[in-house]
């Protein structure tokens, strides 16, 4: 997107601050004595995202997701046969895809971020080979890259620019996710999450703020 798209922040950074040391105090404060309590469980996952940026006002112009790759690690420590503090290291896309109507024209916004949740997770009821759970945490993220992609389409040829764009971007991004998934048999997994960005990421001077939020879905393995 350009340096003029108009973009909003949606929450305050010293709030997820605060929150982060919480959820960092607690889990320096219950880990050891979790880490005994169960087994740890550790895995892997894989899919797509569907991301995007929140405006702070409609333009009136075509946005639409970015999609594009996520997949990463976790281990959940449990605190109860139910209850686990689920810490992750992920590899994130994020940004977003805007047409200009009738000219052929694609600008995107292409960012990927080193992400590492803190949440906590709950177990549902067993449901014949599946057990539901539910996530829900904060998330805090680095950016690790940002490219400004031009497209064009003129008479079915393709044409374009990828630019770096790390000097517009913020380097730190945090914020919350909320999930559920389905953990099937002994090993496998799915699931969906909603990940809400709680920091301004536009580091363009004078220009209004956004924030980046989207949906992913992953399947995986568990052990």
């Amino acid at each position: 997107m350009s340096q003029q798209v108009p973009i909003r922040h949606a929450g305050s950074s010293r709030r997820l601050r605060r929150l982060m040391v919480a959820v960092v105090f607690a889990a320096i404060v219950v880990l050891p004595s979790a880490a005994f309590a169960e087994r740890p469980l550790f895995g892997a996952k894989v899919g797509p995202s569907f991301t995007g940026i929140l405006l702070a006002e409609d333009d009136g112009q075509d946005y639409h997701p970015r999609i594009a790759a996520s997949g990463g690690g976790f281990i959940a420590l449990p605190l109860t046969p139910r209850v686990s503090i689920q810490l992750e290291a992920m590899s994130s896309p994020k940004g977003a895809r805007l047409d200009e109507a009738g000219t052929g024209v694609t600008q995107t916004l292409m960012l990927r971020y080193f992400e590492v949740p803190a949440l906590v997770r709950v177990g549902g009821p067993v449901l014949g080979v599946a057990v539901p759970y539910f996530l829900a945490g904060p998330y805090f993220g680095i950016r690790t890259s940002a490219k400004a992609q031009l497209s064009i389409v003129v008479n079915s040829i393709k044409s374009g620019t990828r630019d770096n764009a790390d000097a517009l971007i913020e380097r730190l991004e945090g914020g919350l996710i909320v999930g559920a998934g389905l953990d099937i048999s002994r090993h496998l997994m799915v699931e969906g999450r909603y990940s809400h960005g709680l920091t301004n990421v536009n580091r363009v001077a004078g220009s209004p703020r956004f924030i980046n939020r989207g949906w992913s879905f992953t399947t995986g393995v568990r052990f």
